[in-house]
């Protein structure tokens, strides 16, 4: 494996979930994995979102309401999240967003959390992180509706179709390639990101400990989640980041230049 000379900022990760040791965070660092975005998903996990934060620079910290928690959130949810973008002024908000895959889901409930958290990060001028699972449309809806966030948002894995890509830039949208993207199936979504969305606009995540590469495709294992799912090693972004340096045609140095300097300039420049 080429070594990469620049360290790979993953855009999309939980460090605070159990099924990843803060061992395989260092190990990781060891291999060029550099800052982290980690996305807290409920109050109850923001807590230890901010810890991370403060135990290392390179722990980048977002708050907000995942689209699966806003079922079981408590009723001060919104007053405790814009305490801890208060209080973290360099913090983004997310993972926020909506979700037709889970079960049971209830979109107007999701679309109601939706609209609050991207009112808060266009109040407090902070970047964002959307999930989007088989709800496309409705996203596109709230959108083109919603103001311009002044920061910009990523779409964490995207798996939308090409024909949003330039709208979805218009409205200050970036893109974030990861092992979802491996499986056979998906050769559209890998397209666009050789060809159809801008080159400023690409990222790269691990989603760890979600989004686990098949095993034959992982630089490091971790021990399966309570669910029995494998559980993904934040040094697979080394695979993800040769994945996407294959489909753009350049070199693995080339690539985790590219997305470092667009990781920075969406969740770090002021």
């Amino acid at each position: 494996m080429e070594k990469v000379p620049m360290r790979l900022c993953d855009a999309h990760c939980h460090y605070q979930f159990a099924e990843v040791p803060y061992e395989a965070v260092e190990q990781a660092r060891q291999l060029g994995v550099g800052e982290a975005m980690i996305n807290g998903s409920a109050p109850s996990d923001w807590a230890e979102v901010a810890a991370l934060g403060q135990r290392d620079a390179r722990n980048l910290c977002s708050f907000g309401l995942h689209p699966w928690d806003v079922p079981t959130a408590p009723p001060n949810w919104r007053d405790e999240l814009q305490r801890f973008l208060e209080k973290y002024p360099q913090a983004s908000l997310g993972e926020m967003g909506l979700d037709q895959w889970v079960e049971g889901y209830d979109l107007p409930a999701q679309v109601e959390a939706f609209k609050w958290q991207w009112q808060l990060a266009v109040a407090l001028q902070r970047a964002v992180t959307i999930h989007c699972i088989r709800a496309t449309g409705p996203l596109m809806d709230l959108l083109r509706t919603l103001p311009v966030a002044p920061r910009g948002f990523l779409l964490h894995s995207w798996n939308g179709p090409r024909e949003l890509v330039p709208e979805l830039v218009q409205r200050g949208a970036y893109f974030s390639y990861s092992a979802y993207h491996f499986a056979a199936t998906k050769t559209a979504q890998r397209e666009q990101f050789a060809g159809v969305i801008p080159r400023e606009r690409i990222l790269i995540e691990t989603d760890a400990p979600a989004l686990c590469p098949p095993l034959e495709e992982c630089l490091y294992t971790l021990p399966p989640g309570e669910d029995g799912k494998p559980s993904n090693h934040p040094a697979n972004l080394l695979k993800v980041n040769e994945s996407l340096a294959r489909m753009m045609h350049l070199a693995p140095a080339e690539t985790a230049a590219l997305t470092a300097e667009n990781f920075r300039r969406l969740f770090v420049s002021r």
